[in-house]
């Protein structure tokens, strides 16, 4: 692999994957992308961090402390990468709570997590993976996840905003209630979820039963366990529940076509 000095700045991902000729996910090799464009990546335990990147000029290490999930470690790499192509020259430490969540408020950590999706999980190869399957399910989601070699959060994330499942919301519920949500974009905001959840939703036996498997398969529940909007009685939806360690419970919901209009 050839490399090119100095790289240029504001390079997209989708850019350089093609400027490395990469065509397949089995490609989006971390350690050659990160050399190509100058960085070396380097496994040590973090403080105060889970991943950092310095540099100076054209170089710069990136460092991500070892031990956990790898397709974790892989998100938070390509973070950093994320980093050097809109910041380069600075310092940043990013902490868990920083990597992964497309922040409403951090427009920094954002455009970082954005471009470590498109890095992983570039859209057009993306969508061929994701077109065989009609209907967003957990098995669907493991299946691209694991071509990807991406988590399952931030693989369902891509998912719910591919444009391919028009009806699709994830939601993540710990212990304190909601924690956060994405909606495909065909998905009106008057369905906004309901901070708690309702005991009759299979997610909510999940997050308070540690003895309870996740949902192998989905199911049809009354949307009224699930949004506070007057005309949620008349509907139904889908849910599909999991956990995730360190997230919580994940819910699937696919609203009913009626709903979108």
């Amino acid at each position: 692999m050839k490399r090119i000095d100095p790289i240029p700045r504001n390079l997209s991902a989708d850019s350089l994957l093609k400027s490395l000729g990469i065509t397949a996910p089995r490609d989006i090799d971390l350690e050659a992308i990160a050399y190509y464009v100058g960085l070396r990546i380097k496994r040590r335990c973090l403080k105060c961090c889970e991943a950092m990147i310095t540099g100076r000029g054209n170089k710069g290490i990136i460092s991500v402390t070892p031990g956990g999930m790898i397709q974790r470690e892989r998100f938070s790499i390509a973070h950093e990468l994320g980093h050097w192509a809109y910041h380069r020259g600075e310092t940043v430490a990013c902490r868990a709570t920083d990597i992964g969540k497309f922040s409403k408020t951090n427009a920094v950590e954002r455009a970082a997590d954005q471009y470590a999706a498109d890095l992983l999980m570039p859209w057009t190869m993306f969508k061929a993976e994701c077109k065989p399957h009609r209907r967003l399910d957990l098995n669907a989601l493991k299946l691209v996840a694991g071509t990807f070699n991406t988590s399952l959060t931030a693989t369902l994330i891509r998912m719910v905003t591919s444009g391919l499942y028009g009806n699709a919301m994830m939601i993540t519920h710990g212990t304190g209630g909601r924690k956060w949500h994405r909606s495909a974009d065909g998905i009106p905001g008057y369905w906004f979820p309901k901070p708690d959840l309702d005991r009759e939703s299979f997610a909510f036996e999940l997050l308070h039963n540690a003895n309870t498997q996740d949902q192998s398969f989905p199911r049809k529940i009354g949307a009224d366990a699930w949004f506070d909007n007057h005309a949620a009685p008349r509907y139904e939806v889908t849910e599909q529940s999991f956990r995730v360690p360190g997230e919580g419970v994940i819910t699937i919901l696919l609203l009913d076509g009626a709903m979108l209009s």
